[in-house]
């Protein structure tokens, strides 16, 4: 066969396989930014960009898993139907629930606990120390998920109280994200804790040769521990010491906010942990699963879990997310270290400052992502011409997730503000209608507030050329990111 010939059927399969890709995004209906993104990087990245798009277009979790999460899911929501039909008589008793309460319980079946008690932290050692003293009194279970593991400083001190754990008998189970974890996952630390009996997972393995089987930048993303079905905590910290996590990146030390939890809500943590180890293993770990108490509640504070990811409904998220912005009535605060929003958001955030309430975006200064960070950037002409306050945090990464409504509803934990956390990652949401925890939330937000620097429109609009020219060009990425 002559040279031609071969580049006449090499031009014909490439023209077919463009064709039907272009189809396939078109007939996938996501957002028009996303359909129009993908459709640029096609057609102008030949072959390029029909690699990226087998290798990241689409939310495929691998045909083993995804075969494990729908049997879970179903014998999970069973378990929570259950939970929902026993506390109906408990709700009808007069407890208000808010629309995005209502929409998460209505779109997968979360049901809303009551009475439960919290504490705050927005130290890391903080959190460790308390979290040891939790785990040296474990008598049953410890599950914990984490995107990222850093064995150095206070939290190698941890990991001996996993292991401590273990020689008294309980049954500690490790969920660590391959990719952000792949340096400790690799270690002779990590080893050491299994052999020690610490069950550790490589969650979501990225391996070259399964690229064209599973997604490889669909991540595990939440930030979850659960205690003898007693105790939970979940909020934006990974399990890395901020005195040593990144301190060469020079965005400065990390920001962070967890809360630690007592009640009905941890056994909901621990079933949404347990629906994990069972989706990565095939393994059912039923026997930790308990019913919640449903104890008269001391307060009227009103918590609900919301996990998200390609297992569960895939606009839930980014409904609930609007849901309470657009029902806000008197502000919408906002801390993010990651701002890159869709359409949908971008307009939900515009429309509520324009209704007249207080909506400010806390965005850190610096940003470990570049092209996060220009992408971001490029909102800001429309935001602050609609009125929304952006401030600049300047005592390190702020990489707190948090959404606060009014003076009741708080929205936290490891959901970034870009359409990868939104669309993509799996994602814990914890959401809380109290207002006692949203004073506490305001006091370290304020404190945030009390290290940035407001943005205003008319610095903005005198940034050099250049960079609005990079800004721009990121946009582009932004449905990708």
């Amino acid at each position: 066969m002559s040279l031609q010939w071969l580049v006449t059927i090499g031009l014909w399969f490439y023209g077919f396989v463009l064709l039907a890709l272009s189809l396939r995004i078109l007939m996938k209906r996501r957002p028009v930014g996303v359909t129009l993104a993908w459709l640029l990087f096609l057609y102008i990245l030949p072959g390029l960009g029909i690699g990226f798009y087998l290798l990241f277009g689409e939310r495929y979790l691998g045909r083993l898993r995804a075969k494990r999460a729908n049997q879970q899911f179903q014998y999970y929501s069973l378990w929570l139907q259950r939970i929902l039909v026993a506390q109906h008589d408990m709700l009808s008793l007069g407890t208000v629930l808010r629309p995005v309460m209502e929409l998460t319980r209505g779109s997968i079946g979360m049901p809303v606990i009551t009475g439960s008690q919290w504490q705050l932290f927005n130290q890391a050692t903080d959190v460790f120390n308390k979290l040891i003293l939790d785990i040296d009194q474990a008598s049953v279970t410890i599950f914990i998920e984490f995107y990222i593991l850093e064995a150095k400083g206070e939290v190698e001190h941890i990991l001996l109280a996993l292991e401590g754990a273990v020689a008294r008998g309980v049954h500690v189970y490790v969920m660590l994200d391959s990719v952000g974890s792949n340096r400790f996952l690799r270690s002779k630390r990590c080893q050491l804790m299994v052999v020690n009996g610490v069950k550790i997972l490589d969650v979501l393995h990225a391996n070259y040769l399964r690229m064209t089987l599973r997604r490889q930048d669909l991540r595990q993303h939440r930030k979850l521990i659960s205690i003898d079905n007693k105790i939970a905590y979940t909020g934006s910290l990974n399990l890395a010491d901020p005195k040593f996590f990144k301190t060469k990146s020079g965005v400065g030390p990390w920001v962070d906010i967890m809360v630690r939890l007592e009640g009905d809500i941890s056994r909901i943590i621990q079933g949404t942990l347990v629906f994990d180890w069972e989706m990565e293993t095939g393994v059912r770990l039923e026997k930790h699963l308990e019913w919640p108490a449903f104890t008269s509640p001391t307060d009227q504070n009103l918590m609900q879990l919301l996990p998200s990811g390609p297992a569960l409904d895939e606009e839930i998220l980014l409904q609930v997310l609007l849901t309470a912005i657009h029902n806000a009535q008197h502000r919408v605060i906002i801390t993010t270290p990651y701002f890159v929003p869709d359409e949908a958001l971008l307009q939900a955030l515009k429309s509520t400052a324009k209704r007249g309430l207080d909506v400010t975006l806390i965005v850190p200064r610096k940003n470990d992502s570049k092209l996060a960070q220009y992408a971001g950037r490029s909102f800001y002409h429309e935001l602050l011409t609609a009125g929304v306050k952006i401030m600049r945090f300047n005592s390190g990464l702020l990489h707190s997730k948090t959404v606060i409504i009014d003076d009741h509803l708080v929205l936290m934990g490891s959901v970034n503000l870009d359409m990868r956390s939104i669309w993509l990652n799996f994602e814990a949401t914890l959401m809380i209608d109290d207002e006692n925890f949203c004073d506490a939330m305001l006091e370290i937000v304020n404190e945030y507030k009390s290290q940035s620097q407001q943005l205003h429109l008319h610095q903005w609009k005198n940034r050099n050329y250049l960079q609005r020219i990079l800004e721009n060009l990121a946009q582009l990425t932004s449905p990708l990111l």
